[in-house]
């Protein structure tokens, strides 16, 4: 049985953090509504319905239509922010499973677990920071304050947000007050949590951990990392949409230039692979000693087995070559050349392909119903026959 370190798992370790206990700033229960689905229908409603409605009671006669148009809005809005809000019951507690499992794994010698202990208490520490909380509030204003008077001195804000003096609508004054800014918050809250994935990764790859180069699962016995990919799907899929609603406004108002598809699907994959995969790196240093040691220490052994075998059965004249492969030296050495098969496929990263390619599609999901929406049907369905053709 392994033994196991004095660590205090009572509290979540990534489930916390901004904005999340936002309002134990104002001394409220943090946070105020405990199921993720309340949260998420509160964040719908008072970043978009809300916002919907006050167009509707306040804005002038063709800011409803205005508002209908605004398809990037909806995206944002009433797509990516509840999600944001809900990868936390997927993504975020899959990631506290995966950081608790470093105990059970028995990757951790008996003098790194109290490194590892105080590396987590550590991580909870900051991730329930009220500065953090702060930083992100002000960070998430101060961006929608910017936003908001390069896209005024621009000329590009939506009729609906306007007035017909060009200030601000009622329901203008809500999205930079509350639309846009608790959207930012969501987005800089995982940002953060990121980082501290990140933080909590690379403190622990820099334990004397017991990586085995023979592992079954080619990655020293870290491979069960590869679940945090496909749990960070969630999140690919909120910014594949923000990503999406700008895709489809471009290409509905004529905008679009050839560079604009490569640029929205191509950056947002690259954006998603280095936010949820790229933090995995922090291993690869690790694998790769563990690989170079492993390789030459059971080469040499299978060498040295491979020639006692062909000394046997396949240089002796006395060997019967019908009872070699019921021998159990052929059996020896099948399973042997196996383990060393396992050891020169190691991968220097803890992802498989499998998991990259979930992460992926699932980003890049809502380009699907944006290519129907902004695109006429009969060009998209040639376009996917010409993939297949």
């Amino acid at each position: 049985m392994v033994p196991q370190p004095h660590v205090i798992w009572d509290t979540p370790l990534f489930e916390a953090g901004p904005p999340l206990r936002l309002t134990a700033l104002a001394r409220l229960p943090a946070p105020i509504f405990p199921n993720a689905k309340i949260r998420a229908l509160v964040v719908l409603l008072l970043g978009w319905v809300a916002l919907g409605l006050l167009v509707v009671l306040f804005g002038s006669p063709g800011s409803p239509s205005s508002f209908v148009d605004d398809i990037a809005t909806h995206a944002r809005l009433a797509v990516a922010a509840p999600l944001l809000v809900m990868a936390h019951t997927v993504c975020a507690r899959r990631l506290d499973i995966i950081a608790r499992h470093f105990l059970a794994s028995g990757l951790l010698s008996p003098a790194d677990q109290d490194r590892f202990a105080d590396n987590v208490e550590r991580i909870r520490g900051l991730s329930n920071s009220a500065w953090a909380e702060a930083a992100v509030i002000l960070l998430a204003y101060a961006s929608t304050f910017l936003l908001f008077i390069g896209a005024s001195s621009a000329g590009v804000l939506f009729s609906w947000q306007r007035l017909a003096d060009g200030s601000l609508s009622v329901a203008g004054w809500w999205n930079v007050l509350v639309s846009v800014p608790l959207l930012l918050a969501l987005l800089l809250g995982w940002a953060w949590r990121i980082i501290l994935w990140v933080h909590f990764l690379d403190r622990t790859a820099r334990l004397d951990l017991r990586l085995i180069a023979a592992h079954p699962d080619q990655a020293g016995g870290v491979g069960f990392l590869t679940q945090s990919v496909r749990a960070f799907a969630i999140l690919g899929t909120a910014l594949g949409a923000i990503a999406a609603g700008r895709f489809t406004y471009v290409h509905l108002n004529g905008l679009a230039t050839r560079y604009t598809d490569g640029l929205l699907i191509g950056g947002v994959a690259l954006l998603v692979m280095i936010l949820c995969a790229g933090p995995l790196l922090v291993f690869s240093a690790r694998l790769m000693q563990t690989w170079r040691l492993g390789s030459m220490a059971y080469g040499a052994l299978g060498t040295e087995l491979g020639k006692q075998f062909e000394r046997q059965w396949l240089k002796s004249e006395a060997a019967d070559h019908h009872e070699m492969l019921s021998a159990p030296d052929f059996s020896a050495a099948a399973d042997l050349y196996q383990v060393v098969g396992n050891v020169y496929a190691m991968r220097f990263v803890p992802i498989d392909v499998r998991s990259v390619l979930i992460l992926l599609g699932m980003t890049l999901a809502p380009f699907v119903p944006a290519m129907f929406l902004s695109m006429p049907i009969d060009v998209v369905l040639a376009e996917l026959k010409g993939l297949l053709l």
